[in-house]
């Protein structure tokens, strides 16, 4: 590579790239967020991991994974769906597990709530997708910096997550949720990861959407 590619690709790199806390969550950027996830088990993992998140860094969270994986049958919805409170006492003693019962419950019964999405709907991505007509947003001025922490869209799908029984999903979880998987893409524009996903995905391009 010329002297020049490599100041041009240096240039580039600093123009959209943020710190990353960890080279754990530069992978999870580099290869995972914001790209659609159309698997269940992957879906129901993004949701419960903003679960988790709540009062602590993402970071923190990706350095558990492997332990919070062990600790929930991989994100399997019904294996998780069938824990009860003995379950629970041994999430809370496993290694590198958090420490909250409240949320260790949140998700055993975010997994019943999904079963019946999925009875409803076909699958828990069925469900997500629907909101947007199997389209990954792409917000005008998102590209620019300057994102939101919740918008409509998350509000919408949080007061209906609630009503069917689902626990933690507040409109800035659900926020993140959907930049997670994909549904919103929240990429920089300068960012490789944007061009990866506007390239391979269908989507569509809207006007803000209430955002706060």
């Amino acid at each position: 590579m010329a002297d020049a590619d490599r100041r041009d690709k240096a240039e580039l790199i600093d123009s959209w790239c943020w710190r990353f806390a960890s080279e754990e969550d530069r992978r999870y950027h580099d290869s995972e967020w914001g790209v659609p996830v159309h698997d269940d088990r992957q879906m129901f993992e993004h949701l419960s991991l903003e679960c988790l998140q709540c009062g602590l860094s993402w970071n923190t969270i990706l350095l558990k994974r492997p332990a919070i994986r062990a600790c929930f049958a991989n994100f399997d919805i019904d294996a998780v769906a069938a824990l009860g409170e003995q379950d629970v006492a041994r999430i809370l003693e496993a290694p590198g597990m958090l420490r909250s019962p409240r949320k260790i419950r949140a998700i055993i019964g975010n997994a019943a709530a999904a079963q019946r999405l999925r009875a409803e709907f076909g699958s828990l991505c069925a469900y997500f997708w629907s909101w947007t007509d199997g389209k990954t947003i792409l917000y005008h001025g998102h590209q620019k910096g300057g994102l939101p922490t919740r918008n409509g869209l998350s509000e919408r799908i949080a007061r209906d997550l609630k009503t069917r029984g689902f626990s933690y999903v507040g409109p800035v979880n659900i926020y993140a949720h959907l930049q997670a998987c994909g549904i919103i893409c929240d990429h920089a524009e300068q960012c490789p990861r944007y061009a990866f996903i506007t390239e391979r995905f269908p989507c569509v391009r809207k006007r803000c959407d209430h955002e706060g």
